[in-house]
């Protein structure tokens, strides 16, 4: 069994970074997780900044070195995060998670989850992983742009701060996440959690526009194949794999 090996700041950066510095010379160990109470310049998808107040939210980032992957099939480790996110916090909650493709994770229709996974080379040319995730804990404001869209635990389930303990929920989340590491290594791709993952997956029959760089479309999503990508049929009748671009739902937030 997979055991991750903890390291905790009070204010850093960005765990990512942090990672990234500890593996820089080859030397720091697979599994190694870094976990701050603040992140001074944390980031999401697409440069996004993602706001980690002091105590009131998990930033934490592990170091992977998947040898002997497919390359191509990296990415589709951020699948597995947002399946184990969705994991601790419906056990902390008791609240049903729900997924927007690939790897948003919501509470009451509203983001409570940001997942940034990065391929990286160090020194000696050879590649390893960060995979960072930040979860809203106890945060009760959100800025004006996402405040219709973000939640966090404390919010959404409407237990008390003392109610949640981030370091128990880390742990969880990494606890999990290597469970499913493991079976992902073993098949080399995402069958062992397909179902579950589109037991919670908000897409399912819901229609999405597909933001290919060849001309959008809208398509009515059915699921996910092993390799994680998002199966559509489209209004002809034809069918597709999403694999690249973005996909955004209608109707899923209530912003949309």
């Amino acid at each position: 069994m997979l055991k991750p090996i903890y390291i905790y700041h009070e204010s850093i950066d960005s765990t990512n970074n942090e990672i990234k510095r500890l593996a820089e010379d080859g030397s720091a160990a697979e599994f190694t997780v870094v976990s701050a109470g603040e992140q001074t310049a944390g980031r999401g998808r697409s440069g996004h900044v993602w706001q980690s107040p002091p105590g009131t939210s998990i930033a934490t980032s592990i170091l992977l070195r998947p040898s002997g992957v497919d390359p191509e099939r990296i990415p589709r480790i951020t699948i597995l995060s947002a399946q184990a996110v969705s994991d601790a916090a419906e056990e902390v909650t008791g609240l049903v998670c729900g997924i927007k493709w690939p790897n948003d994770v919501l509470l009451n229709k509203r983001k409570i989850c940001g997942i940034l996974t990065e391929l990286c080379f160090d020194r000696n040319r050879a590649p390893y992983m960060v995979v960072g995730i930040g979860v809203n804990v106890t945060v009760q404001t959100f800025p004006p742009d996402i405040a219709d869209m973000a939640t966090s635990l404390m919010l959404a389930s409407g237990k008390p701060t003392e109610a949640f303990s981030r370091k128990a929920i880390t742990e969880k989340i990494w606890d999990r996440f290597l469970v499913y590491y493991e079976g992902f290594l073993r098949t080399g791709d995402l069958s062992e959690i397909r179902v579950p993952y589109e037991d919670r997956l908000v897409n399912v029959n819901e229609r999405v526009r597909v933001l290919d760089p060849l001309g959008e479309y809208e398509a009515r999503a059915t699921g996910i194949d092993n390799g994680g990508r998002l199966l559509v049929v489209k209004d002809d009748g034809t069918c597709a794999a999403i694999d690249s671009g973005e996909v955004s739902v209608r109707g899923i937030y209530g912003y949309a």
